[in-house]
């Protein structure tokens, strides 16, 4: 019989197989995260990052439930005016507030009006005055509430100088410089919110930059045996951003919670017969109209998701600037 001859196979040894990455090495081992998980800086940073996005939900849906409580109060300042009657010496009052009375009804543009008495007159001076028995024996001025069409408003300045013209002693105020006021307020006040959201965010990413630092110096001895061994930098920042990334979003959803349980909590502490008012504005905000309802909720979900964003440059650029100068 002829035997069959096998060549020998060639097995290479460990020195000679192609060495594989460390990044690929730590991948197949599933190693731990450099950055230790159950720690007291771990614990207080997420305490911090909660009570952050708390302040922040409540910043933005303050900054939301103004704007929307001056929408509601300067449309009802614009759909009303006010014609005001002072008594003059010779004339007759009461025929001076029937004429003007009967003018206002033949304008385009209005759509009811009501005379206050002087008694309704004399109760809208107690909060200044006082029950006072003097004060029906007081000139006061008399008044008409006019409602205006917002769709086809009445010629103001027209109106003003009929009123002017044929009743004595009338006096047109359109409120215009109350509502112009109340814009000015509501603005200032936006603009408190906007600038406590943006000290908010500068405070978390002070924090994340202080724990980043801490944990890289703290994990130091680890972070240079990776760099002997060829680990790179990218690798190395991954780690470190994927533990603050999970962390900031994990806060970010409890502390957005709490937020909008707050709000909600609002919504149902106040009066609510007051039409325009914060409560009824934060009910609103909350349990309004579909379209409001989603913005709202869309603007207070976006908070952990900045948090988030926040959390993962700050640490990238942080890290990355640390490496830089490890040898």
């Amino acid at each position: 019989m002829t035997s069959i001859r096998r060549e020998p196979t060639f097995s290479p040894t460990a020195a000679q197989r192609p060495a594989a990455s460390p990044e690929a090495a730590l991948a197949h081992r599933q190693p731990g995260s450099i950055m230790p998980k159950r720690t007291v800086a771990g614990r207080s940073l997420a305490l911090v990052v909660i009570l952050m996005c708390y302040l922040a939900c409540l910043a933005l849906a303050g900054v939301l439930i103004i704007t929307q409580a001056v929408a509601v109060w300067s449309a009802d300042i614009s759909r009303e005016i006010t014609v005001q009657i002072r008594p003059v010496e010779g004339t007759d009052l009461e025929g001076e507030v029937a004429k003007a009375a009967e003018l206002l009804k033949q304008t385009p543009g209005v759509t009811g009006i009501r005379v206050i008495d002087q008694s309704q007159a004399a109760k809208l001076l107690e909060p200044w005055l006082g029950d006072m028995p003097l004060i029906s024996e007081l000139p006061i001025p008399r008044m008409i509430a006019v409602e205006t069409d917002q769709r086809a408003p009445p010629d103001l300045a027209s109106l003003k100088q009929s009123l002017e013209s044929s009743v004595v002693g009338a006096a047109l105020d359109t409120h215009r410089q109350w509502e112009a006021q109340l814009g000015r307020t509501a603005n200032t006040l936006r603009w408190i919110g906007y600038g406590v959201l943006a000290i908010i965010s500068l405070a978390t990413a002070a924090v994340i930059v202080f724990a980043t630092r801490a944990a890289i110096n703290s994990n130091r001895s680890v972070v240079e045996v990776l760099h002997l061994v060829g680990a790179r930098d990218r690798f190395i920042a991954r780690q470190v951003e994927g533990h603050f990334i999970k962390l900031a979003f994990r806060s970010g959803v409890i502390g957005t919670a709490a937020g909008v349980l707050s709000v909600v909590v609002l919504a149902f502490m106040g009066p609510s017969d007051v039409p325009g008012g914060l409560t009824d504005a934060s009910r609103s905000l909350m349990f309004g109209s579909t379209t409001l309802g989603w913005m709202s909720y869309g603007l207070l979900l976006l908070v952990p998701v900045v948090a988030t964003v926040i959390s993962l440059v700050t640490a990238r650029f942080t890290v990355m600037r640390i490496l830089s100068g490890v040898l």
